[in-house]
């Protein structure tokens, strides 16, 4: 190992060995990659949730690893490289951060700090992005791949800052309002609709990505709303 890498050229070098001398890290692709992907996140989420330094140290370095995977999978496909991510990335940063950066991307000397104001400054940047772009994604940019609950709740959100008509105020009964008050209170409502669903034998999560489908035009999964029988 050379003394004069940095640690991240030296994981990208491990990661470039692994790759080229490791049959089963050869044979991954894009979409074999996916289902890690996923639980990589979930355990990084669990580790916040443990509020324990270590493992989400461990936990963002095996997510930084499906990171390199894939910048290396598409460099081999001659597609891009993981400089290239970085570079990507970098420019949306500037680009969208103009509360911060101006369009030389150097620091402002005025520095907006209103908070309503930098959400106005960041929308408007992504607006501009699209102009005169073909839209490549349903869902008000939104993956659809996001769990139901917080496919819905971004949806509203992304409704709400656009003024329309589907934001949740509408949405709301009085009863609902008088019902959930705080943390406690929602997770209670939450847990007891999950429990009604389990009684009607009704996918609690499909049910909702239906709902999303018909009441905003969401590109979710196609999955049934019963419950399969041979489910536990």
């Amino acid at each position: 190992m050379h003394e004069n890498r940095t640690q991240l050229e030296q994981l990208n070098a491990t990661v470039r060995t692994l790759r080229s001398k490791c049959a089963w890290t050869n044979a991954l692709t894009h979409e074999s990659l996916r289902t890690y992907l996923i639980e990589e996140s979930y355990e990084v989420l669990d580790a916040i949730a443990e509020q324990n330094p270590s493992l989400l140290k461990e936990e963002l370095g095996d997510l930084y690893f499906q990171i390199l995977l894939h910048s290396l999978i598409a460099e081999e496909h001659g597609q891009f490289g993981l400089d290239d991510v970085a570079e990507t990335l970098n420019a949306k940063l500037l680009r969208r951060n103009r509360h911060i950066f101006d369009e030389q991307g150097q620091v402002r000397q005025e520095i907006i700090t209103d908070v309503d104001e930098i959400i106005r400054v960041w929308d408007a940047a992504k607006q501009a992005e699209r102009a005169g772009q073909p839209r490549k994604r349903k869902n008000a940019g939104l993956p659809a791949g996001l769990p139901a609950l917080a496919l819905a709740q971004k949806l509203l959100d992304r409704h709400a800052r656009a003024g329309s008509e589907q934001a949740a105020t509408g949405l709301v009964s009085q009863q609902v309002r008088e019902r959930v008050t705080d943390e406690r209170s929602l997770a209670a409502e939450l847990t007891a609709l999950s429990a009604r669903a389990e009684e009607l034998g009704l996918d609690a999560e499909s049910v909702l990505r239906a709902a999303l489908g018909q009441q905003y035009g969401a590109e979710t999964d196609a999955t049934t709303s019963r419950k399969s029988p041979l489910k536990r």
